[in-house]
């Protein structure tokens, strides 16, 4: 899959927004601010946190891990566990948000991956049944995340994303992208370009 993003790197390239570059170095460049409506706001529309609906009482236990995490960073697994314990969604709900969970040590850690649903679908995870217990859920999702980190050092050290990773950075220019980070943009904007129909159009093609 990572070869099919180099060999289309082009029109990879080219459907990412100029602001997913400037709102993400804007994010990392304000971090001190952290515990300020305006930068909460925009952390939340950037990670795409709005959408989840999330509870004011979620959020705001949320942003305070995120800036104790500046001084230590905890196990995600721990992170994970202890968000699920405050109320995500109205009427009092728990839900897992793992996403959420690594989008906020990656504020801290910026070789660390995110999940999210595009990464999810490229590397063809199946998130965990919820039939199964809290602590069985988080430990398959904390044994993809380890996936990701060796993966994506295998992607680096193996040069698979080259031509991709100096575009994307010729174009965009970014200040505090990470190669992880920059291979995360790829595979968001190579998952988005399929959905939106890169096979229909022929922008993407398997041969």
């Amino acid at each position: 899959m990572f070869g099919l993003i180099e060999v289309h790197y082009q029109s990879v390239v080219a459907s990412i927004p100029p602001a997913h570059v400037s709102d993400y170095d804007w994010l990392v460049e304000n971090l001190r601010h952290v515990g300020e409506a305006e930068y909460q706001a925009r952390y939340r529309k950037f990670w795409a946190m709005n959408a989840a609906r999330l509870s004011p009482n979620y959020c705001t236990e949320y942003f305070r891990r995120l800036e104790a995490a500046a001084g230590s960073l905890p196990a995600l697994g721990g992170l994970v566990t202890d968000l699920y314990k405050v109320p995500a969604q109205s009427k009092g709900r728990q839900s897992l948000q793992f996403s959420f969970a690594t989008k906020l040590l990656h504020m801290q850690d910026r070789h660390s991956p995110i999940y999210d649903s595009q990464v999810s679908a490229f590397h063809f995870f199946r998130e965990p049944d919820h039939a199964l217990d809290l602590q069985q859920r988080v430990k398959r999702l904390e044994d993809f995340h380890g996936f990701l980190r060796r993966e994506y050092a295998g992607v680096l050290a193996d040069g698979l994303l080259t031509r991709s990773i100096a575009a994307f950075r010729a174009k965009f220019k970014p200040v505090h992208f990470t190669e992880e980070k920059v291979i995360d943009s790829l595979i968001w904007a190579f998952v988005s370009l399929l959905r939106s129909g890169g096979l229909r159009n022929g922008s993407v093609v398997y041969r």
